[in-house]
């Protein structure tokens, strides 16, 4: 089982990631205030204008690409998901978390504008780090608000904390003094499989829709 190289950890050595954890970390800490707790509606904040320019940036490929890691979870209808199922066409994964204020619901417009530009036909999936408030209904209503082509998916505290660390995504839970008791920190990492299943590029946060359906269009290429 092969992992994703560079491990997207809490502590980024690029400055730009650096700023970009401070700014999550901040986020995060208003996360659980903005949503009112675990039965507060899911619906995302969504932003009118994808992020425009790109926050910087760095390498994206992996070189050479490497088969992409296991990801076995539950779905939004509460059955048993395989990543290699979607095998066939591009795929899109992201770990985060529902009740996100600001740079889950950034990145996954970012990624459903990217694709829509692109004009390829691309799944994305939507791994949760949050899972004692993210169940399979949660999920599937979320990933529902971006379209058709979203994924949500969930599992045990210990599913997800195995798959998180296969595909080198960390995450922490925060304190916070909100109804919902705490808020989550995660690495930003989106990552792009191929249709062969191979894993070929991630994404840095604030990459913006156009490097990302320039990514997809290169990998959807015969």
């Amino acid at each position: 089982m092969s992992t994703p190289g560079r491990r997207a950890g809490l502590v980024p050595r690029h400055p730009v990631a650096a700023l970009m954890l401070v700014l999550v970390t901040a986020l995060v800490a208003a996360c659980s205030g903005a949503s009112g707790g675990a039965n507060a509606s899911l619906t995302p904040v969504f932003v009118e204008a994808v992020t425009q320019p790109p926050l910087g940036s760095r390498e994206t490929a992996y070189d050479p690409p490497r088969p992409s890691p296991s990801l076995r979870l539950t779905d939004g209808d509460g059955r048993p998901f395989d990543l290699a199922s979607l095998q066939g066409g591009p795929v899109f994964v992201y770990f985060g978390y529902t009740h996100c204020p600001d740079v889950c619901p950034t990145t996954l417009a970012d990624v459903r504008e990217g694709i829509r530009r692109a004009g390829v036909d691309a799944r994305v999936v939507f791994v949760t780090i949050d899972p004692a408030r993210d169940d399979a209904p949660a999920m599937k209503q979320y990933a529902g608000f971006y379209g058709p082509g979203f994924i949500g998916l969930t599992g045990t505290a210990a599913q997800i904390a195995q798959a998180a660390s296969t595909w080198g995504v960390s995450y922490t839970q925060l304190s916070s003094d909100s109804a919902g008791g705490y808020a989550m920190a995660h690495s930003t990492d989106t990552y792009l499989v191929d249709a062969s299943g191979e894993l070929r590029h991630h994404i840095f946060f604030g990459a913006g829709a156009d490097l990302i359906a320039k990514l997809l269009l290169e990998v959807a290429r015969p």
